[in-house]
């Protein structure tokens, strides 16, 4: 606990800045090689440096309201075809458009610290290939309108030459383009979403996903302790369509777990495409203007729709359950591409989500863990 702590401390440096223009993703060109490192040979071109996810996000901290911060996080997936490289030191350099407003500089130890290969031994749907990657995380003032991260890379390469490289990376606010409405009606917790230590903001198109409690009328989780699957008070909660849209992608044959707290992987190893069991019994919506909803884990069977059919908000499209999840709950996703896992998350806001519990309902647009909210 002590190790995680302070590793969330050091991943928590930042300064005043935050991001309202959007600008268009770098591409390889973006990336730079800089070779004018004291000391240091012409670098090889086969070095480059990327994002995971490849769009960076941020998203307001406020809970009850807009707060006076927001966060992101990323990997930096550092890639070449020898493989033989190490990071010595970063430095980062925050803009607001043409103005530099802060810089952190990062040492051989505290890059290693925060060092991983998690983006290429992910799954097979969801990794890409890489030397090793990055984990930063930044919580921002929103006042001072940052636009960019200038990320400048110094990596020791074969036989000990330095070589530097620098990626260009825009720091986006998402304006959502469709009206959502909340997937499940009633009273509703999220209990895991996509905190920078949490999975979620691992994934590309997790990255700012939502798990889903249903809960009972005096907000509780289960009822008779939880000892079957059935006593979950999100077991059976309809599944609506957050917004019209054509089913571009449906799941209904992944079968649910027997018990609570456990997922046995080999009831679905026999199923075509098995990759695809990971979300369970999943639906896929375009609402158009590149914006996707995932709807995931819902029990075997209940799913009433099929690719190529058109859903109107509202429109009931399975029931939530535990398919391949040790507890019933519903995964909720809003991207940018029809593919279920090669696409980036976006923020969501909803239309229809309050906190009632202290008297006058309070508004909510985007759900956050651990607050007892209900959707109307």
């Amino acid at each position: 606990m002590t190790e995680e702590i302070a590793r969330r401390q050091f991943l928590q440096q930042s300064a005043g800045f935050a991001s309202g223009l959007v600008l268009s993703h770098p591409t390889w060109d973006s990336v730079k090689v800089l070779s004018h490192v004291p000391g240091s040979q012409k670098s090889e071109a086969n070095t480059t440096l990327s994002t995971w996810p490849h769009r960076i996000y941020k998203e307001n901290d406020g809970i009850l309201g807009p707060a006076s911060s927001e966060s992101f996080a990323f990997n930096l997936l550092v890639k070449d075809q020898n493989g033989k490289i190490e990071p010595q030191s970063a430095r980062l350099e925050f803009y607001s458009f043409e103005e530099r407003v802060h810089t952190v500089e990062l040492s051989k130890k505290a890059l290693n610290a925060v060092r991983s290969t998690s983006i290429s031994s992910a799954g097979d749907l969801d990794r890409e290939e890489e030397v090793f990657d990055l984990r930063h995380y930044f919580s921002v003032p929103v006042s001072l309108d940052v636009s960019r991260l200038v990320y400048r890379l110094t990596l020791a390469g074969p036989g000990g030459s330095a070589l530097e490289r620098e990626l260009d990376i825009p720091l986006l606010r998402y304006e959502q383009k469709t009206k959502l409405t909340f997937p499940m009606k009633g009273k509703f917790m999220v209990v895991l979403s996509h905190d920078f230590n949490e999975p979620h903001s691992f994934g590309r198109s997790q990255h700012f996903a939502y798990d889903i409690f249903g809960m009972g009328p005096h907000w509780e989780i289960t009822r008779n302790g939880g000892a079957t699957i059935a006593d979950f008070c999100t077991w059976g909660r309809e599944v609506i369509a957050p917004a019209d849209g054509m089913v571009v992608y449906a799941r209904n044959d992944v079968p649910d777990q027997p018990r609570p707290g456990t997922v046995d992987t080999s009831i679905h190893e026999h199923l075509p495409n098995p990759g695809y069991a990971g979300p369970g019994n999943n639906v896929l919506l375009d609402h158009g203007n590149s914006e996707y909803s995932s709807l995931g884990h819902m029990q075997h069977g209940s799913v009433r729709v099929k690719t190529g059919d058109r859903v109107k908000s509202g429109d009931v499209v399975g029931l939530a359950g535990n398919s391949n999840s040790p507890i019933p709950h519903l995964h909720y996703q809003l991207t940018n591409g029809e593919h279920v896992f090669r696409a980036d998350g976006l923020p969501s806001r909803f239309e229809n989500i309050s906190l009632d519990l202290l008297g006058t309902p309070i508004k909510i647009a985007t759900p956050k863990r651990g607050v007892f909210l209900a959707a109307h």
